[in-house]
């Protein structure tokens, strides 16, 4: 379920894996990798897509965010996809009050995550 998903996600960030994040190109997609490298591509897919500056943030237990740090939130926690692969919608915000008030707890208390930025891609200019 995805909802296990992400209990495996913040268990793992609380036990000290390290973990980065990206928008994708979809609407309130998000991508999960291992490293900032592993995300420009996507990241700069998405700049280039929207048209907008795309942030890589390493994720960070909501307890150790501080001021400053924005919170990323399951916003829409659907059934696993065909091949299992988790099926989350999410949002960026910039208060913890305000990622406990959107988060999703329609299949029960949902885990929300913190962010700092490291990156910042910015869309390509066309010739």
């Amino acid at each position: 379920m995805s909802i296990d998903w992400l209990f495996e996600l913040e268990r793992a960030i609380e036990n000290g894996k390290v973990l980065y994040a990206c928008q994708g190109v979809g609407r309130n997609q998000w991508v999960i990798g291992k490293s900032v490298e592993e995300l420009r591509k996507i990241a700069q897919r998405a700049a280039n897509h929207k048209k907008l500056s795309i942030d890589i943030a390493r994720i960070i237990s909501a307890h150790e965010a501080v001021t400053g740090d924005m919170f990323l939130v399951p916003t829409d926690i659907g059934d696993p996809g065909h091949r299992g692969e988790p099926n989350i919608r999410w949002t960026a915000v910039e208060t913890k009050e305000a990622a406990e008030m959107v988060k999703d707890v329609r299949k029960g208390p949902s885990p929300i995550f913190g962010i700092q930025i490291e990156e910042t891609m910015v869309p390509e200019t066309m010739p």
